[in-house]
């Protein structure tokens, strides 16, 4: 009788084991997949970066040319794809909601650059992009004032090429959200002139000063063209439209 009961308890094991090793095996897989998906995030969103409080890339700012969009949205669309692949029903309920609530952060992601379009409709993206680089460096004394402000200077230098990119990328601009940057467009000096200089401008050089000024000046001056282009187009913008019952069952559904 006791052959018999060990016997059959291997047996149950046997059966059991290889569905137990491969939810193991998959939710192993879909924390490798989100621990990836969070560098490959922080590094393409710098500056989102640094608000979050990591400062790896203090000195950079998000790639808004045609190719990286495309390239962004596709990753994410592409592990989406493989996030629903996963054969969920034998997973312990812990890793289920880790697949669950994963699954729903990239649903956001895709959803919203389906439906929102943000580089290609919202001008604040580029005004946002701009004045959350300079702020996100000044609100937590995390580092030297003077490397956090050598890390501006990279980022003000950096500021023409990103408006001019989002002048490209605009194709489909809505007034209300145009408005809303030309508003912010044209208040960013004070941030950038008195909240910056007050807590960064020390401690540096008369050259590293001087690039910080000027780098400064230049980000500021295509600022605030930025604004007079928006408001020479804002007419002929389509004004404000939600984004529908449908749309909205589906956030509410999947995000």
């Amino acid at each position: 009788m006791k052959l018999l009961i060990i016997f059959l308890t291997a047996c149950t094991v046997l059966i059991i084991s290889p569905n137990m090793a491969g939810a193991q095996t998959s939710s192993a897989m879909l924390r490798r997949i989100a621990i990836d998906y969070y560098n490959w995030r922080n590094q393409n969103y710098p500056v989102a970066s640094s608000d979050a409080g990591l400062h790896t890339w203090d000195s950079k700012l998000t790639d808004y040319s045609p190719a990286a969009i495309a390239a962004r949205r596709q990753h994410v669309r592409g592990l989406l794809a493989q996030v629903n692949a996963m054969p969920t029903t034998n997973w312990n309920k812990d890793d289920r909601i880790d697949w669950l609530l994963f699954r729903a952060q990239l649903e956001g992601v895709v959803f919203f650059d389906r439906v929102m379009d943000f580089e290609h409709a919202d001008p604040q993206t580029y005004v946002n992009e701009c004045s959350n680089a300079i702020f996100s460096l000044l609100k937590k004394e995390y580092d030297t004032p003077r490397n956090r402000a050598l890390s501006a200077t990279a980022r003000l230098r950096a500021m023409p090429a990103i408006i001019e990119q989002g002048k490209l990328n605009l194709t489909k601009p809505v007034k209300l959200y145009a408005q809303l940057a030309i508003d912010s467009a044209r208040s960013i000096d004070s941030l950038f002139k008195d909240s910056m200089m007050t807590a960064l401008a020390k401690d540096l050089s008369p050259a590293e000063m001087n690039n910080l000024v000027t780098a400064s000046d230049a980000a500021i001056k295509s600022i605030h063209a930025y604004a007079d282009w928006l408001e020479k187009r804002a007419a002929t913008m389509p004004p404000f439209a939600p984004m529908g019952e449908a749309n909205y069952n589906y956030l509410l559904k999947h995000v």
